[in-house]
């Protein structure tokens, strides 16, 4: 079943698939024929793509079956695959079918040359002993400590705590939400420009932030100017394991994804996880501000030795990335939803609010299992598969994430890094 973008829509068009908005409200059954009045409502709801009935969209580049695939890329494609997913359990339904789904995503375009390429420049050893001591003193890391110093050395933009204060606000108008944005021309200009892509599908063009305000609600807009205005805050962290460019597409996928998961879930406030999600790793730049040796160490012994970071960093550090991320945020006076889901987005049964906690840990595993972007670790995080029954997912919906996810990054991205 095809996944028409709603500019694509026509009427009697028939849907797939029962209709809903992100918040799981109903529109239309499944079965049912689209007029021009359910397509204006489509957009009314910020509704972007449309699951219709007919064949498979011929222009989509992504392979649905590795019958499509050479064999030698597919036998290439598949060890990397097992490499990259070895700290999860091959039995699982979601490891499967996400192992799959990285095959074919990596597999897009590759002949059998550039995939040996491929595995050879992945070499690892795992003689590394993941307990021996790192060649720093800075083991044992106090986040609370780590925190202290990044708001000491670091500092926000002033729009981002004039944006807080508003969002914190019961009776902040759009007006004045739209005038506090409008401060940071740049920030305005990115956000118009996401609120015009087809992340939203809005038909008509939206040129002032007053309008975007009204459109996309006064509390979806406020939470995407915080994570975006926290973007402009990271310029300035080694890169030696990652380009920026790199985690904040990571980012951004995660984000994107919790938006569609939440949506799937029945969980409302879809803005709210995308921002959970693009600043889940948030720790991990702080770390690498702060402390840039112990945590190119932390990294590098995770990757040569294929050890899961998380785990590296609680060995070595004595607490990890989301911890200090979520302390962070805490810090930062962002709402207790962001806090709680970045602190908890590796141990989300642990969280106060497990389904949220499980909707950004599981994108987080999604993002991870595809490929996209980089924050540093080398392998797939392990799935923890209560969060996975928590949100009533079924691995069929998995392609269509994947699909979704990865049009709408680019989408993102653009707006985000305008400059290419």
């Amino acid at each position: 079943m095809p996944k028409l973008n709603i500019d694509a829509l026509e009427p009697d068009m028939v849907l797939a698939e029962d209709l809903k908005t992100v918040e799981g409200r109903m529109l239309l059954p499944r079965g049912a024929m689209l007029t021009e009045a359910h397509i204006r409502t489509c957009r009314v709801w910020g509704i972007a793509e449309v699951n219709i009935q007919g064949d498979e969209d011929e222009n989509d580049d992504y392979p649905t079956s590795l019958d499509e695939l050479d064999p030698e890329v597919l036998e290439v494609c598949k060890i990397m695959a097992a490499q990259r997913y070895v700290l999860n359990p091959s039995s699982h339904p979601a490891i499967k079918e996400m192992a799959k789904l990285y095959v074919l995503r990596q597999s897009r375009d590759l002949d059998a040359e550039q995939a040996r390429w491929m595995l050879t420049a992945s070499p690892h050893d795992d003689t590394v002993d993941i307990f021996q001591p790192p060649p720093t003193d800075e083991a044992g890391m106090d986040p609370i400590s780590v925190v202290e110093q990044e708001m000491e050395l670091a500092s926000l933009p002033n729009i981002f705590f004039q944006i807080s204060e508003s969002l914190k606000n019961p009776r902040s108008s759009a007006a004045y939400v739209a005038e506090v944005i409008s401060k940071d021309v740049a920030l305005s200009a990115k956000l118009l420009k996401m609120v015009n892509s087809p992340f939203y599908g809005f038909s008509s063009k939206i040129d002032t932030l007053s309008r975007a305000v009204t459109i996309v609600g006064t509390n979806q807009l406020t939470n995407l100017a915080l994570g975006v205005s926290v973007i402009s805050a990271f310029d300035n962290v080694p890169e030696e394991f990652f380009s920026l460019k790199e985690f904040w597409l990571h980012s951004v996928t995660c984000g994107i994804v919790a938006r569609l998961l939440a949506g799937r879930a029945g969980l409302q406030g879809d803005e709210k996880f995308f921002v959970a999600g693009l600043l889940h790793d948030i720790g991990r730049l702080v770390m690498l501000r702060n402390h840039p040796i112990a945590s190119t160490e932390v990294l590098r012994q995770a990757k040569v030795g294929r050890r899961g970071l998380v785990d590296m960093e609680r060995s070595v550090w004595g607490c990890s990335h989301s911890e200090i991320g979520g302390r962070l945020l805490k810090a930062w006076r962002l709402p207790a939803f962001l806090e709680v889901l970045v602190h908890f987005h590796h141990d989300p049964m642990e969280a106060s609010m497990v389904s949220e906690a499980a909707v950004v840990h599981v994108a987080d595993f999604i993002t991870h299992g595809l490929g996209i972007g980089s924050s540093g670790a080398s392998l797939v995080p392990e799935l923890n598969t209560n969060a996975w029954r928590t949100l009533g997912l079924d691995t069929k919906d998995l392609f269509d994430i994947a699909r979704q996810a990865e049009r709408q990054a680019n989408d993102v991205m653009a707006a985000f890094f305008p400059e290419g």
